[in-house]
């Protein structure tokens, strides 16, 4: 086991320990909030294992099946993780609103106990989750290119917004025990909830282009041209496609026509070494080209599946 998979499977057991503990304090104090919260944290637990998972599937090499291995697992997961907790924040939402209708009395003491072991709990897991991240930027940081796994940083911003909410626990729990202000809890809710939705949202779209094979290289179309027809003996390229299958990978394939007296072997070879070049210098580190002639001509640069 990695260690990267190891940090990953002690927080899943240390969160497991809260979440039981905060369902059975909220239980004996009637406390609505701690076990809203314990559910909360329930959901982002499997949040994690879905993290676990994706990680022991993008270990894997391609087969001869799974030609592309599992290069998507990453992605695959930071959007399973991201939509989840979208669903988790609104259904907070949701009820938060409605304890603002309709206050309930809570034990506070629990509250702020709890909420507080709730809060080290949480802070710790992001702290570890934010580290691996920031390990796995620098692991695969070639040419200046920043990388995020959106696996583990959709994770971290689980453990983020259960730390964020355990707060919200901690300071609802003082203002009911001091001055029995039971509107503060939801309100807090509300605002950590609104929060995490704006600050995932990045993530959320990340993740769906990715799956999609949609374009979202920082390299423009001019470019592009400049990179692939700086010889003349380079007609045009088409059936272009783009892609980024993980946080790590820029992909990229074309159909390339030269001029039919430049297109010996050779000639073509040392064409597309320096095309190549270029490319990798601009964070592509997937690169598939195929030469043709005059008689494959194209009106239309990019693929016309049909």
């Amino acid at each position: 086991m990695t260690d990267k998979k190891r940090t990953i499977f002690w927080i899943i057991i240390f969160n497991l320990i809260i979440v039981f503990a905060e369902i059975f304090f909220g239980a004996i104090s009637n406390s609505y909030a701690l076990i809203a919260d314990a559910l909360h944290n329930a959901g982002d637990v499997l949040a994690i294992v879905v993290t676990y998972i994706a990680l022991v599937f993008s270990a894997k090499k391609a087969t001869f099946r799974w030609t592309f291995g599992f290069l998507k697992a990453e992605m695959m997961a930071g959007f399973v993780n991201i939509i989840f907790l979208y669903i988790t924040m609104i259904y907070i939402i949701y009820e938060s609103f409605v304890k603002l209708i309709h206050p309930q009395v809570i034990e506070a003491t629990y509250m702020i106990v709890v909420g507080f072991v709730a809060v080290v709990a949480n802070g710790i897991s992001a702290y570890f989750l934010h580290k691996l991240n920031i390990s796995s930027c620098s692991a695969h940081d070639h040419s200046h290119h920043h990388h995020e796994d959106i696996n583990i940083k959709s994770a971290y911003l689980h453990m983020l917004s259960d730390a964020m909410i355990s707060v919200g626990v901690i300071v609802a729990g003082i203002f009911i025990y001091f001055f029995k202000i039971y509107y503060i809890d939801s309100i807090l809710a509300i605002l950590f909830s609104i929060y995490i939705l704006f600050h995932s949202y990045g993530l959320l779209k990340k993740s769906f282009f990715s799956l999609m094979d949609i374009n979202r290289n920082n390299i423009t179309k001019e470019q592009l041209d400049e990179i692939i027809l700086y010889d003349n003996k380079v007609l045009q390229y088409h059936d272009l496609h783009i892609s980024n299958p993980n946080s790590k990978s820029a992909f990229i394939s074309f159909h390339l026509v030269i001029k039919d007296e430049q297109s010996s072997l050779i000639s073509c070879e040392n064409i597309t070494d320096e095309i190549r070049e270029k490319l990798k210098r601009n964070g592509f580190d997937h690169i598939v080209i195929q030469t043709e002639t005059n008689r494959c001509l194209s009106d239309d640069i990019n693929c016309c599946v049909v």
